[in-house]
């Protein structure tokens, strides 16, 4: 997950679970002593960042992993596919279709979707009623 569509899920508040370590975050754009490579590609949490830089982390971009995504669509997520290298999201009630770079992506484009937010990215489009 992008930078960028971790910073559109907070802005939509997303129903983020506990944070844990193992998880991509992207520090806020300002403050702490994270560099800027960790600013622009995100880093892996830790433990010592969950004991140290938990204000960091609720200041900055958290990336739910795929059971959390699919779990917040609750029971609107229908199922998830491949098709070449694009991964589809889909929803049968109501009907949508929304597509990303990765599973992660596509669930949480569904999820915005499904919460009536419009994705600010280009190369996702969404399709139903």
């Amino acid at each position: 997950m992008n930078r960028a569509l971790a910073k559109e899920l907070k802005d939509a508040a997303f129903p983020m679970p506990a944070y844990r370590a193992g998880h991509k975050f992207y520090p806020p754009e300002q403050g702490g002593d994270w560099s800027d490579a960790a600013r622009q590609n995100g880093v892996t949490i830790t433990a010592y960042d969950l004991e140290e830089r938990l204000q960091d982390i609720e200041n900055g971009y958290y990336c739910p992993n795929l059971s959390d995504l699919v779990e917040a669509c609750a029971g609107s997520f229908s199922r998830l596919s491949v098709l070449k290298a694009l991964w589809a999201a889909e929803s049968d009630n109501p009907p949508l279709t929304v597509w990303g770079d990765s599973p992660e992506e596509a669930v949480a484009r569904l999820w915005l979707a499904l919460n009536g937010f419009k994705s600010a990215a280009s190369r996702s489009s969404v399709q139903g009623a």
